[in-house]
């Protein structure tokens, strides 16, 4: 493993935390997830791990989960509007959204989502096994969904209170974190997120 399961499971809480408060969906999140996520493992770890973003697909449990746009020849593409964000590092697949899935209106076990890229299955017609995945990432539309967001204060902002609130362990995390927004008025943001029933 790249990094621990105790590790993992608390970038995952400090995201999803942050996502919460903003009134944001943790469950369509994935762009947040992998840029936070990236982030945290530069700063804390020294990993140098690149959020991407494109087609995906998940065997978990029976159901097949697949991010993408269909096409006209029968083929599937991540470059549309039906895409998912995940991060590479270091021949690492790491998907922090992942305690956050679901599928066909079913809640899926929180797990975490951290496998040897070398694991990815050949095609999006090989996912046979739980736990099979695959990922073909576009990187003109990356670059085309993330434009903009170095500029944007609030991302910033929010990625900064990420690395502040996270701890590896086994360093006490704080169970919240007070926050102001942008008129100076605070609140506090608990420390939240589904305790994980292991990996995928």
């Amino acid at each position: 493993m790249l990094i621990k399961q105790t590790d993992y499971h608390r970038i995952y809480s400090v995201i999803n935390s942050l996502l919460l408060s903003e009134k944001a969906n943790p469950a369509t999140a994935s762009m947040y997830f992998s840029v936070f996520g990236s982030y945290l493992l530069k700063q804390h770890f020294k990993i140098n791990a690149t959020p991407k973003s494109g087609l995906a697909a998940y065997r978990l449990d029976n159901h097949v989960l697949l991010f993408a746009d269909h096409k006209d020849d029968g083929y599937v593409t991540g470059d549309g509007e039906n895409f998912h964000c995940w991060i590479e590092a270091d021949g690492w697949a790491l998907d922090f959204m992942a305690p956050t899935l679901s599928a066909d209106g079913v809640t899926l076990p929180a797990k975490m989502f951290q496998k040897p890229l070398s694991a990815m299955t050949a095609s999006v017609n090989d996912l046979k096994t739980s736990g099979d995945f695959f990922y073909a990432s576009t990187p003109n539309a990356t670059a085309r969904r993330f434009a903009g967001w170095k500029d944007a204060n609030a991302i910033g902002d929010l990625a900064r209170l990420a690395e502040i609130w996270f701890r590896k362990a086994p360093k006490k995390m704080m169970p919240f974190m007070t926050v102001a927004d942008e008129y100076g008025n605070q609140r506090q943001v608990q420390l939240t997120g589904k305790a994980l029933a292991g990996s995928w």
